[in-house]
């Protein structure tokens, strides 16, 4: 049995810093460049194994090519069993982190028809809880409901393919601009996606913490850990990983939602697409990073 089941994007990443403001149109250099397994989904499955859980991963398409194999071998050495077939061609995204560690990227991918990409109901039926990243539409229902038919809890990192969907996961999850299609503002956005779902949304934004909504007309706003961002790209995956590794420990909500906040900002101090990081990691991090956040759990 897997603790978690992952599916949706996986990608391999190339990323690089900024040497200087890069201009509307011409040439830019970047340095301190990296190459990482990348895709949301990929990276949520690597550092959940990093917590000490026993994941898989499907979703992709992965190639078989150069670039897929470099996915697979990094995969198996994290611990994470790809359960996702040879087709089509590998993604690659290029992410360029600015001076004040913030993200754009460009992906290139084969346009593989999502009814060709399989979802391994078989997996998700015996897991202890699923995680959809998004990037599809109908296959990101066919995994929730295949969970939900199960008694599995399931979390959704809302992209625009899956909105449609999202009333079949237990917990979405947003960013500032995708919950930015609900309203501008990110508490009335949890409350509309909040609307849909019926249990927990999630709105995260950044430096301003996140928004949360698990009862009606009852918003509440959990303020960010203060820290100097290195490199932003992953953040929303710690998030994630570390409000799954949590809620599998038995940890209520709450202090679910502070060792995921302290899990994105432990991110965003490294380069990279994500971040191996243990449990004890974060708790340090915690106790060290502000004394303003009340966080006293074991």
């Amino acid at each position: 049995m897997y603790d978690v089941f992952c599916y949706g994007a996986i990608s391999l990443d190339i990323s690089g810093k900024l040497e200087y403001s890069w201009p509307q149109s011409g040439q830019a250099s970047a340095t301190d460049y990296k190459m990482s397994v990348g895709g949301d989904a990929a990276i949520v499955s690597i550092m959940l194994a990093g917590l000490g859980l026993k994941v898989a991963l499907g979703g992709g398409p992965v190639g078989d090519d150069a670039m897929g194999e470099h996915i697979r071998r990094i995969l198996k050495s994290m611990g994470v069993d790809l359960i996702a077939p040879s087709m089509g061609k590998t993604s690659i995204s290029f992410v360029i982190i600015d001076d004040i560690g913030r993200r754009s990227s460009l992906t290139f991918h084969e346009n593989t028809p999502e009814e060709e990409i399989p979802v391994q109901e078989k997996e998700i039926k015996d897991s202890k809880y699923l995680y959809v990243d998004g990037c599809y539409g109908k296959n990101s229902g066919i995994a929730a409901g295949t969970a939900r038919d199960t008694g599995i809890p399931t979390v959704l990192n809302l992209n625009v393919p899956s909105i449609p969907y999202m009333g079949l996961f237990n917990t979405v999850i947003a960013c500032e601009t995708v919950s930015g299609l609900f309203s501008l503002d990110p508490g009335e956005a949890a409350a509309r996606i909040f609307d849909v779902n019926k249990d927990t949304a999630i709105v995260t934004v950044g430096e301003k913490g996140c928004f949360h909504c698990r009862e009606k007309e009852n918003v509440q706003n959990f303020p960010a850990f203060d820290v100097e961002p290195v490199d932003t790209t992953g953040a929303g995956a710690a998030f994630a990983a570390g409000f799954i590794k949590s809620r599998l420990s038995g940890r209520n909500f709450m202090d679910s939602i502070k060792f995921a906040s302290a899990a994105g900002a432990y991110k965003c101090l490294s380069r990279g697409s994500y971040r191996i990081f243990s449990e004890a990691d974060i708790l340090e991090f915690i106790k060290n990073i502000s004394s303003s956040h009340n966080f006293d759990i074991s």
